[in-house]
């Protein structure tokens, strides 16, 4: 086939770029599934290059996940060395290695830090040129026009322009689907800028106003919410600057080095996962196994040094349940009722409640779904082994998309791995990209 649309150079594009172009592989979501499957992609058919586009709100690839393991302060990944964008599995290793970083690959399985991590993407997205055929490209519609030809479907822009494709593929994560208990809605409403979820807390601007705040604030006190890592990184990291933090969890801390059983990644439990065809026993595996959350050991072993020698500091409610939040007297602190008693003088509430990924939240989608009628499960589309959304052809799902195919290890970095194998056939034969 001809192409008729050229792309331009650097890492920014312009919608006007791809207006009204057909465009046989388009990639919607510029994180780290888009970025690994577009690179797979690459180096299993180079010629694919020119007929690939990745589409992202954000201005560079991998905005959204640098500003959470920003936000968060976290240091090191959880995931191996081995889990990353590049098709190499010892990539990051040998970047580590020819840069003098070995000490950035954390025992036992040489985690590497998030500063490593994302240099080591970013060298690899130079290196292959992924930046060419990344655009800024806020998505408003998708929709699918069966029967119209080689390029079905119509992709528009918020700014109104569009393109069409031959074949999509979602790699959208869960940022859009932050779960809040429902306890805690009506909460919110009431204190909205006093009860954030961890998705729109950044550690950085809070240290920023401390230190441009009066002496008599410079320590305010922070309740935070939940069980996982994510609560446990940021205790550790409020702890560790000099903020007094409560850290109220319904369970007892359970420690767990992954966040999952790495055999969810080897051929013996995803066979049989895969083989077993009710839908709602597939969804309760993944809830049974990823639980409520789970902390590292190294997070437990300085969260429980704090509890011993910071105990102005730090306090874990271990096993609790929050019954009122309120605010009792005229300052702008709110008190937070436990089932095992008070917190007074709260300053911020943090949710670290995770996410629940519900397809139906994505508001470009909405029509798409209800127009074809998409089938899900909680949340989740009920995919074909292709991970393609029935009834839909050549409209494919990688990332949390892919739970009920994928299982467990889906959303994660590794599960792009995965995904690629799934939709990697049936996207390279198509005939849009024939060379």
């Amino acid at each position: 086939m001809n192409n008729a649309f050229k792309f331009g150079s650097g890492p920014l594009r312009n919608v006007l770029n791809l207006s009204h172009r057909n465009i046989p592989i388009a990639i919607i979501g510029g994180g780290i599934h888009g970025i690994a499957i577009a690179m797979r992609l690459i180096r299993e058919k180079p010629n694919v290059a020119k007929h690939l586009v990745i589409l992202d709100r954000y201005p560079h690839p991998l905005t959204a996940w640098q500003r959470k393991t920003r936000g968060q302060g976290m240091a090191f990944l959880r995931s191996p060395a081995v889990h990353h964008i590049s098709t190499d599995p010892l990539g990051i290793v040998e970047y580590a290695r020819s840069h003098n970083r070995e000490r950035e690959l954390a025992p036992p399985y040489a985690q590497p830090s998030a500063s490593l991590f994302m240099e080591f993407c970013r060298d690899e997205i130079d290196r292959s040129q992924i930046d060419r055929l990344y655009h800024r490209f806020d998505v408003a519609k998708l929709r699918w026009d069966k029967g119209s030809g080689q390029f079905p479907f119509r992709i528009i822009s918020q700014q109104n322009e569009g393109f069409r494709a031959a074949c999509v593929i979602l790699a959208i994560g869960s940022d859009d689907c932050p779960y809040i208990p429902p306890e805690f809605i009506p909460w919110r409403r009431r204190f909205p800028t006093r009860i954030l979820h961890s998705r729109d807390f950044d550690l950085r601007i809070l240290l920023q106003r401390r230190a441009e705040s009066p002496s008599s604030l410079q320590s305010p006190k922070v309740v935070i919410i939940g069980g996982g890592l994510t609560a446990g990184t940021l205790a550790k990291n409020l702890v560790a600057h000099g903020l007094p933090v409560v850290l109220v969890t319904r369970w007892p801390l359970r420690t767990q080095q992954f966040d999952f059983d790495p055999l969810w990644l080897g051929p013996k439990y995803l066979r049989n996962f895969k083989n077993e065809p009710d839908w709602e026993k597939r969804y309760k595996v993944i809830r049974q196994v990823r639980g409520e959350g789970t902390v590292t050991p190294e997070i437990v072993e300085t969260l429980t040094k704090y509890a011993a020698e910071k105990q102005n500091d730090f306090a874990l409610h271990a096993g609790a349940r929050v019954r009122c939040i309120d605010q009792p007297h005229p300052t702008d602190q709110l008190r937070i009722d436990t089932t095992q008693g008070s917190i007074d003088a709260v300053d911020l509430v943090i949710l670290a409640t995770g996410y629940r990924f519900d397809l139906r939240r994505y508001r470009f989608l909405s029509d798409l779904i209800e127009r074809h009628n998409i089938p899900i499960r909680h949340g989740l589309p009920l995919l074909d082994d292709n991970l393609q959304l029935q009834p839909i052809e050549n409209l494919f799902g990688s990332g949390m998309i892919a739970q009920l195919q994928l299982g467990p290890a889906s959303g994660n970095i590794a599960g792009a791995a995965l995904a690629y194998e799934r939709l990697r056939e049936k996207v390279l034969r198509g005939d849009a990209i024939a060379d």
